[in-house]
């Protein structure tokens, strides 16, 4: 039976255990192309490595199995059959079907499925800087100083739930780490609070930021800036995430309240317990 049919009609009627499967580069290509929604990015390296193994006569079968969901979708074995395609030989493999996409995030939990690739999974545009907002977002609604990692099902539960509103602050983000070199995420998640207290003076600091205004109650944005240069500058090109939290979380508070402030206010703020944000 040709490899595409036999998946077919696995799918429609999903065997209890795994099945072994031929796969043809022809396959392999639809299945990338029709069923491969939403997955995570290939490994390009991975791809070279199998493809190489494949061209050579070096593949066997193993233990490894590609694996799709009650819905369909391909949710493991991307690589393979890329290296497949890209080789252009046929590889026998496992193959499982029937598996509750809900799951994704609990499969070979050895693997590095982070926070980011679930998100990815689930069709969330700019992942890794959204996983890292919702992690910032999260710290800063209960204790910035926590260090324990959030499981990758708890931030997608976040994302879908609690922190459905902060998609639109990436761009902010990311628009300041092109300028600045700050990681996007957190960026995003502190202006995101920032919104909450004030919307139209977030965003008066974003502009005022990213346009390095420098006078008038904008000073205090400049010095900010020019402050957490300094402290990369002469710590290797490094700033704790903690500090450079700590540095804008006052430049912020100085401003939301009108307050002209001072480069000796922050320098305070950066070896002090960050302040709640106004």
């Amino acid at each position: 039976m040709l490899a595409s049919n036999e998946i077919a009609k696995h799918l429609i009627s999903p065997p209890e255990t795994s099945v072994v499967i031929k796969i043809d580069p022809q396959a392999a290509a639809d299945i990338l192309t029709s069923r491969n929604k939403g997955n995570r990015p290939p490994k390009p390296n991975k791809v070279q490595q199998f493809s190489s193994d494949m061209e050579n006569s070096r593949w066997g079968l193993t233990g490894d199995t590609i694996k799709f969901g009650t819905d369909g979708r391909l949710l493991d074995g991307q690589n393979r059959l890329s290296a497949c395609v890209r080789s252009g030989k046929p590889f026998k493999t496992h193959v499982v079907f029937g598996i509750d996409p809900a799951l994704f995030g609990r499969m070979d939990i050895g693997k590095p499925r982070n926070a980011a690739d679930i998100l990815h999974i689930a069709g969330f545009k700019y992942a890794s800087t959204l996983a890292a907002s919702i992690r910032w977002a999260h710290l800063l609604d209960t204790d910035p100083y926590n260090r324990s990692t959030l499981q990758p099902d708890f931030v997608l539960g976040l994302a879908k739930g609690k922190y459905a509103d902060i998609e639109p602050f990436l761009k902010h983000g990311r628009d300041i780490n092109r300028h600045f070199a700050h990681p996007a995420g957190q960026i995003a998640a502190l202006v995101y609070k920032f919104s909450k207290s004030d919307a139209e003076k977030a965003g008066d600091f974003v502009r005022a930021w990213l346009r390095g205004e420098r006078s008038g109650k904008y000073q205090i944005i400049d010095t900010m800036q020019a402050l957490l240069h300094s402290q990369k500058a002469n710590n290797n090109g490094r700033i704790h995430e903690l500090t450079r939290a700590s540095i804008i979380v006052k430049a912020w508070n100085i401003f939301e309240l009108g307050q002209k402030g001072s480069l000796a206010q922050l320098q305070a703020a950066a070896n002090k317990k960050m302040e709640k944000i106004g």
